[in-house]
């Protein structure tokens, strides 16, 4: 009999397929949906996800779980939630999830910093799913249209050293 082995593959870089803008602006979070709403069509709602399943039934997730994007910070302390960090997040995705668009602040409630070498962006915009280069091009000059938005860059996820906080 033959040993079969199997290697798992923990390479975080197969999590990271999606397109990442990163979004500076004085505005506040539900303001910048506002206008990212008026000026690209998109809908964004705020919460991580939507409180019911796919088949109509609530789901057993804490309201916290369902609205914030949580990181914990394992290097201060032992207490874990002493060390919990709460990202807002909004979302837009069509009900069979073709398309998800994800708004997440770059500073927690907590005074936290999502992903410390982009602290000069104060929000980022996560496109999961395909998005060809001409859609995602408009939706960048879109985002530029926006008085109060100051810079707007795509940026690779697999370059960033905190990558993994964008995963959820």
């Amino acid at each position: 009999m033959s040993k079969i082995t199997f290697k798992l593959d923990n390479d975080i870089d197969s999590e990271l397929d999606f397109n990442l803008i990163g979004i500076s602006s004085s505005l506040r979070d539900y303001r910048l949906c506002h206008f990212i709403n008026k000026h690209t069509g998109l809908n964004f709602i705020f919460g991580k996800e939507s409180p019911i399943d796919h088949n109509g039934f609530i789901k057993s997730k804490s309201t916290e779980e369902l609205d914030f994007h949580i990181i914990y910070d394992l290097t201060k302390g032992k207490n874990k939630n002493e060390n919990k960090h709460h990202f807002q997040m909004y979302r837009c995705c069509c009900q069979n999830f073709n398309y998800e668009y994800y708004l997440l602040n770059n500073k927690s409630i907590e005074n936290g910093v999502l992903i410390p070498e982009a602290s000069n962006f104060d929000y980022f915009m996560i496109i999961k799913h395909y998005i060809d280069e001409e859609d995602l091009s408009l939706l960048i000059d879109n985002l530029k249209s926006i008085d109060n938005i100051l810079i707007v860059k795509e940026i690779d996820p697999i370059v960033l050293k905190s990558k993994e906080n964008l995963i959820f």
